[in-house]
């Protein structure tokens, strides 16, 4: 007991302020304070072991003075010999160390009696120790940079190869801090069971159709259920303030992050080991000076290697290091130097990506030993929400949290840094940067892709590329399906391992268009973003039917290699999900929807039958769930198919027709997808469709409610940078006195003449009616951009005769964020209105 008493009370009083001491007096920066803590406190305690009788006879004045004795004598007479092997000049002389303490001790009213018979021997085994300690720890400071380095290398490179982009750019890499932006998390609160009736045949607009399987109306309902009762938190944050989180800290910092495929799990750790790495540690709020160690492991790939036989996640983190990251020569218990004083970042990527179940048991008892024996440590748990289970994975305990998409302000920010750093001339970069942000605004599902980050990334390349996004949609959908499908041939583990039997990559994607289109006919999510669940039993049943038509083989082989490909599914994150518990869905809706267009062309080419479109365009022309499917099946058509489908819309004669306009609305959005060589086809069609649209602006009937009347302006300005662009604002000039003044300019903004428009509506602003010049401003503020001269004028308005006008520009400059002295002036003199 009192040799345990002794080694803590030495470790207390010597290690802090004789570390820093020993720091102040040398230049070696491979070993700092902690470390130096830590081998002076193993040392005392090491010394006080072997030689427990040193301070025996001192018991009467205390242990805790025999440690500030110590403590007094290695600062004022030892500090030399404790740097020797910092300044590597060899061990510490005992004689010396020896010789000192003892005339010390002699002259300590409370030391005298020390036994003079353990000094050397105690002071042999503190040196030997302290020695030993220091040079492994020097070796392992020198190993980790070297680890740090092949971490920068292996991880900070964003690598394109796989996606599905002509050209050279697909070759290059980024460095991850570049264009890393960092998510947002909130904490992941189960909501209550709901139970769902299969007897239910609607739910509100006729979602389900008596002829469903059972499964799938509760499937359906509930999904429905997910995005009516979806409610986030509010508890919103930063991710990188997940480490220094108080609630994710209770169980020894460890914590559960769920997301979705393609969501950017892989690539958070990857930033958080890159920055840890870079010795840049504050950046995820944690202090610069603590020494840490990321340790990255990815599950599948520990799944893999355990094939060979049963490896520990130490072996793992050690074989990934030597053989993978080609780390050289790393010393003896080099990971457990860090891990056992609780310095260690682990990150377990993944957890959902052990296919087997079996193996999936074994692997959680390994983590399960590994954090409880190393339980000061922060670790982070990864998973996509498929397939994760808290009660098997042993993890109910841990905060669990979930990594949310994109919102405009992190899409923006992507868009910046992704053009900062590829371009070096900054008004190259700032005009790329605008086109693709009018990209993504000017279309919704477009807009809805970008909420994740992979697609975003898919999305941001084919704009690099190409300088623009393609008018033409399906073919940037086209180019993130291949490259969603070529994920899934990852490692070509489909051709060299022959995970698949049958199914070749040129097959995939055949079989995805078949598929997409029998789950799209199996009801309405509810959910622009995913896709609709499909029960696994039902989707294996169609897999096989789709596979035994495309290859040839009999049902039961058929069978077994549509078990394959779920099995594949479950692996890999591509164009079809594992979403849940014996559930199935595409990755996106919009995916859905474009595939599912695709297998009707593919029918109507098969089939030399172009009626087949028709009827589809018949049966689901005003049906929501349709609406992209139908617009993406016409805007892929040559421009004479084209024709007749976007007349058989406009003359459908829908229901009320004369008082909704469904189908003018319909064929202008057909119109404004922009299909080549249509004016070719039919000159007469994109002039019958802008006239109605325009006589609908100017018309002062009583039949056009304010629904109806509020879908005008923005299809007619989807129109920008099409074929019928200047058509479209010629109609609208020549009724420009019905349009009204404002208005008509609000329109050449949107139809590309925007500087012209914000001159006029400059001069509106001293227009004689204070209506006029309240709207005026008005259109300013929502344009959002200023300048000098609109600043001026809005200044200029502050002190209009009418109050409303002068509210309307207040608020304008509010909003352009205009901070200028004159401004600043102009809403003092404000205040006293």
């Amino acid at each position: 007991m009192f040799t345990g008493m002794i080694a803590g009370w030495v470790g207390e009083f010597v290690t802090v302020e004789i570390a820093k001491l020993l720091l102040s007096g040398v230049n070696n920066k491979l070993l700092n304070q902690k470390d130096l803590e830590k081998a002076l406190k193993a040392s005392a305690k090491s010394a006080c072991e072997q030689e427990n009788g040193l301070f025996y006879r001192c018991q009467e004045h205390g242990i805790r003075g025999s440690a500030k004795f110590l403590n007094k004598f290695f600062q004022e007479k030892g500090i030399a010999e404790l740097q020797k092997p910092l300044k590597d000049e060899g061990k510490p002389d005992v004689d010396f160390l020896s010789k000192a303490l003892i005339e010390e001790a002699a002259n300590h009213s409370e030391m005298k009696k020390m036994n003079e018979d353990y000094v050397r021997p105690w002071m042999e085994a503190f040196a030997n120790e302290y020695f030993q300690r220091t040079d492994a720890y020097t070796k392992f400071q020198v190993a980790k940079e070297n680890y740090f380095k092949q971490i920068e290398n292996w991880f900070d490179d964003v690598k394109f190869a796989g996606i599905a982009v002509a050209g050279q750019e697909v070759e290059k890499s980024e460095k991850l801090e570049q264009i890393f932006v960092m998510p947002d998390v909130e904490e992941d609160v189960r909501g209550k069971d709901f139970s769902f009736s299969a007897d239910t045949k609607e739910l509100d607009d006729g979602i389900l159709d008596i002829s469903m399987s059972k499964r799938q109306q509760e499937l359906l309902l509930e999904q429905r259920q997910r995005v009516i009762r979806f409610n986030p938190s509010g508890n919103k944050f930063l991710a990188a303030k997940l480490l220094t989180q108080s609630d994710a800290n209770k169980n020894g910092g460890k914590f559960v992050l769920l997301g979705a495929p393609g969501s950017g799990k892989t690539t958070l750790l990857s930033y958080f080991a890159v920055m840890l790495a870079q010795n840049q540690a504050e950046k995820l709020g944690l202090e610069q000076d603590v020494d840490y160690l990321p340790i990255l492991i990815k599950m599948r790939d520990l799944s893999r290697l355990d094939d060979i036989g049963d490896i520990s996640i130490l072996d793992y983190a050690r074989q990934f290091a030597e053989k993978t990251m080609s780390v050289k020569n790393l010393p003896r218990d080099f990971f457990e130097h860090w891990l056992e004083d609780g310095r260690a970042l682990i990150l377990l990527d993944g957890l959902d990506e052990i296919a087997e179940e079996s193996k999936r048991y074994k692997i959680v008892q390994r983590i399960e030993n590994f954090l409880g024996r190393f339980q000061r440590n922060i670790a982070i748990i990864t998973s996509r929400p498929a397939g994760y289970k808290r009660d098997f994975f042993r993890t109910e305990e841990f905060p669990h949290y979930k990594l949310l998409g994109f919102d405009d302000g992190k899409v923006e920010e992507f868009v910046n840094h992704w053009y900062d750093s590829r371009f070096q001339d900054k008004d190259e970069a700032d005009r790329h940067k605008e086109s693709l942000r009018k990209a993504l605004n000017d279309n919704e599902r477009i807009k809805l892709l970008a909420r994740n980050p992979l697609l975003l990334t898919i999305i941001a390349l084919i704009h690099r590329y190409q300088a623009v996004l393609p008018r033409e949609r399906y073919k940037l959908y086209d180019k993130a399906v291949e490259t969603l499908i070529t994920s899934w041939d990852a490692n070509k583990e489909l051709t060299t391992h022959e995970k698949l039997q049958y199914l070749r990559l040129d097959d995939l994607r055949r079989l995805m268009e078949s598929v997409a289109y029998w789950v799209h006919t199996q009801g309405n999510t509810g959910d622009n973003e995913g896709g609709t669940l499909i029960d696994c039993d039902e989707l294996l049943n169609q897999l096989k039917q789709e596979i035994r038509l495309s290859q040839g083989i009999k049902l039961y082989k058929a069978e077994e290699e549509a078990k394959r490909f779920i099995d594949l599914i479950k692996e890999r994150t591509g164009l079809l999900n594992e979403q849940g518990k014996d559930c199935y869905a595409f990755v996106h809706k919009t995916f859905q929807e474009y595939l599912c267009a695709e297998d009707i062309n593919y029918q109507a080419d098969n089939e030399s039958d172009f009626e087949i479109i028709l009827d589809h365009i018949s049966e689901h022309l005003h049906d929501p769930h349709w609406r992209e499917v139908v617009l993406l099946l016409v805007s892929q058509q040559k421009p004479k198919k084209a024709v007749k489908a976007i007349r058989k819309i406009l003359n459908n004669k829908s229901e009320y027709e004369q008082w909704l306009h469904r189908d003018l609305f319909f064929a202008a959005d057909c119109l404004a997808e922009d299909i080549k060589g249509l004016n070719v086809a039919d000159k007469e069609l994109g002039e019958e469709i802008l006239r109605g649209l325009v006589d609908l602006e100017v018309s002062e009937s009583h039949k056009i409610g304010h629904r109806v009347r509020s879908q005008i302006f923005p299809i007619l300005s989807r129109f920008y940078e099409t074929a019928f662009e200047k058509q479209a604002l010629e109609l609208l000039k020549a009724e420009g006195e019905k349009i009204g003044k404002v208005r008509l300019q609000e329109y050449r903004v949107e139809l590309g003449e925007r500087k012209g428009a914000v001159t006029t509506l400059i001069k509106l602003l001293i227009d004689e009616d204070s209506d006029v010049r309240y709207i005026a401003a008005d259109a300013l503020r929502k344009l959002g951009k200023d300048s000098d001269e609109v600043v001026n004028a809005l200044i200029k308005l502050l002190t209009d005769e009418d109050s409303d006008v002068r509210y309307i520009a207040a608020s304008a400059l509010r909003k352009l964020g205009k901070d200028s002295d004159e401004v600043v002036n102009a809403f003092i003199k404000l205040l006293t209105d």
